[in-house]
């Protein structure tokens, strides 16, 4: 293994906190586990929410400030032999691997570990976690944000005006929740949330207006219960019941 832990340390805060700008000789990985984390290294700023982590290099200047609601993280601190690729530290988001990978050790460790077995385990976690982010998978997934936008819309829109939640999305995509929120707002500057409920709702108009089904029939087809949540999530979003917005077309079928 190229690995070699030198520390482990389970962290948490219920108060806002800063860690000031230092430097060390080993690596560090940071790993939020809770909450979310502001972090400053080589002047560059990184938000980490939970389940993303940031790899610290030796000698790289960093700091945290840590949420003012509160936050809880996992610390390793570790020398690792030179493999041959460039130096690389930064983000690394959460996805469904990682997410699995982390929760493997969580279950496995609960402090710094003192038994052979125990670091050869956090060795390994650490070794795995370099081949992850020197793999094209990991690469891919740094600068598509675009794309994934479009993917995640294309799920959207592929459930025809059926419900999907934000977790369902994210675990079919492999990536965490507030990750797949984030860029989503990001790069299109509405929620996540509003997408789905908007593209549901532009599928209810279209079935209401140009299919010849009753109202019940249409929230069936739509996944709802019943066409009491039907209009209800209908008059939520556009202000008007089904049975009203059909009536302004009524005359155009007749």
């Amino acid at each position: 293994m190229k690995s070699k832990v030198l520390s482990v340390y389970f962290g948490s805060r219920a108060y806002p906190s800063v860690r000031e700008l230092h430097r060390h000789e080993y690596w560090q990985l940071e790993i939020v586990t809770q909450g979310a984390i502001q972090s400053t290294m080589l002047g560059e700023e990184h938000s980490l929410d939970m389940g993303d982590m940031l790899l610290v290099p030796p000698g790289w200047e960093h700091g945290f400030t840590y949420n003012p609601n509160g936050a809880s993280w996992l610390t390793l601190k570790f020398e690792r032999e030179d493999d041959g690729f460039p130096v690389w530290g930064g983000t690394i988001h959460g996805n469904q691997f990682t997410s699995r990978l982390v929760s493997s050790f969580k279950t496995v460790i609960h402090d710094s570990p003192y038994k052979s077995y125990e670091e050869a385990f956090v060795n390994g976690f650490l070794d795995t976690m370099f081949h992850y982010v020197q793999s094209d998978d990991f690469h891919k997934s740094d600068d598509t944000s675009e794309l994934l936008v479009k993917l995640v819309m294309d799920q959207v829109k592929m459930r025809n005006g059926r419900a999907i939640t934000i977790n369902e999305l994210a675990e079919e995509l492999s990536y965490t929740r507030s990750h797949l929120s984030k860029k989503f707002k990001e790069i299109t500057g509405e929620s996540l949330k509003s997408y789905i409920d908007q593209v549901r709702i532009q599928k209810m108009e279209e079935q209401l207006r140009y299919r010849e089904q009753s109202i019940s029939e249409i929230a069936a087809d739509l996944g709802f219960n019943d066409i009491f949540s039907f209009s209800k999530f209908f008059k939520k979003h556009t202000g008007e019941s089904p049975r009203q917005f059909n009536r302004k077309f009524a005359s155009w079928r007749s």
